[in-house]
């Protein structure tokens, strides 16, 4: 037969190796706060891209307007 100190190690034993309600209270938390991290810097890098477009678009306009210009300009312009 088991005794009250026996299960009272093994009880302690469980808290050790198992995950209580508190630890996984815990490590919901921790991934709700990556989840949002992630997110947050997915938005970043999505909103990087469209930017990267739009200065890409603007830079091309540039280049044509220069190229026109140079040679009523007389000067020479080399990609």
């Amino acid at each position: 037969m088991i005794t009250i100190n026996e299960i009272k190690k093994l009880t302690e034993f469980q808290k050790e190796v198992f995950m209580t309600k508190e630890d996984g209270k815990e490590i919901k938390e921790s991934l709700g706060t990556i989840q949002t991290s992630l997110d947050n810097l997915a938005k970043d890098v999505k909103d990087l891209k469209q930017e990267k477009t739009v200065i890409n678009y603007r830079m091309k306009n540039v280049e044509n307007w220069v190229d026109k210009a140079s040679p009523k300009l007389g000067l020479g312009f080399k990609h």
